[in-house]
């Protein structure tokens, strides 16, 4: 990796020591953005296409114009990796409403900001936790509805998704996970749900946002010949649930082995849980959906 990290940074690729945002900008004050995470394995950008089109798709349903078409999204996602040295790397883009000339109050007129970094591949759990489980909280605090913010915009405002957050580590939690207001299971601040059930995978099908990994795993469950299925999913269906696990582009599948001091009686990782991860990695290592960088 490059010894400064070199950003991408409105059109030009810069020292991480130069691309600032400036207070004014309304990602600062108002949290009003949106952003994309992508992640690269053995130089190999993963379903690429599935994501620049969530982030085309959420830059247009919030009215954010920066001129950059597919390609162009692409281009940055590879190019800045590229430039940091990496080929195991998460790339994260940034897309504020941007700066609004002294004395205008009209979003509409905004320049958009541009940020795309890459920090080396993470998983989102330790060693320890991909090993035996992590401890899931049900927060007090609700999702956000629908109709309030729909939950398939990435945007960057995540107040609630932090103190949620902060709420489960303070109690000896390892992760947090968020119910709707009708007291359905939603998601966890960085990722979708599954549980098993049966032989049956589950996932929320609402106030969630649609996961690339999400859906992947899907995939894998049809081409294993598991039945899958988005439904609604309540607190007691994870606590009497045969395996949890939550999926993210950090790191895929991450087995649960407790959720509000309820132990999965299935264990963690389950069976279901690492079937499903190894043909993850299995495949992605071979190439599929794989962009090269």
């Amino acid at each position: 990796m490059a010894s400064e990290p070199i950003l991408y940074c409105d059109g030009a690729y810069v020292p991480e020591s130069q691309a600032r945002l400036s207070a004014f900008d309304l990602g600062v004050q108002f949290g009003d953005g949106v952003y994309e995470v992508v992640s690269a394995w053995k130089g190999l950008v993963f379903r690429l296409d599935l994501h620049v089109a969530r982030l085309v798709d959420t830059l247009h349903a919030a009215r954010i114009d920066t001129g950059i078409d597919a390609a162009g999204w692409s281009h940055i996602v590879c190019e800045t990796a590229r430039r940091n040295g990496l080929v195991d790397a998460a790339v994260k883009i940034i897309v504020t409403r941007g700066m609004l000339a002294p004395g205008n109050a009209d979003p509409r007129a905004a320049k958009p900001s541009v940020r795309a970094f890459a920090t080396p591949y993470a998983h989102l759990g330790t060693a320890e936790q991909r090993a035996s489980g992590i401890r899931l909280q049900i927060g007090h605090q609700r999702g956000m509805a629908p109709d309030t913010l729909d939950p398939r915009y990435k945007h960057t405002a995540r107040l609630q998704y932090q103190l949620a957050k902060i709420e489960a580590l303070d109690s000896g939690y390892d992760d947090v996970v968020w119910l709707s207001a009708q007291g359905f299971v939603e998601e966890a601040p960085r990722s979708n749900l599954f549980l098993v059930k049966d032989g049956v995978l589950r996932s929320p099908a609402l106030g969630v946002l649609h996961g690339i990994t999400r859906r992947t795993f899907f995939e894998l469950a049809a081409e294993l010949g598991m039945p899958v299925a988005e439904a609604a999913v309540t607190a007691f269906d994870l606590f009497v649930a045969d395996e949890v696990f939550t999926c993210s582009t950090s790191g895929a599948a991450l087995g649960v082995r407790e959720v509000a001091g309820r132990a999965i009686r299935g264990g963690a990782p389950g069976p279901v849980t690492r079937a499903l991860n190894e043909l993850y990695w299995r495949k992605r290592e071979a190439g599929w959906h794989g962009t090269k960088l």
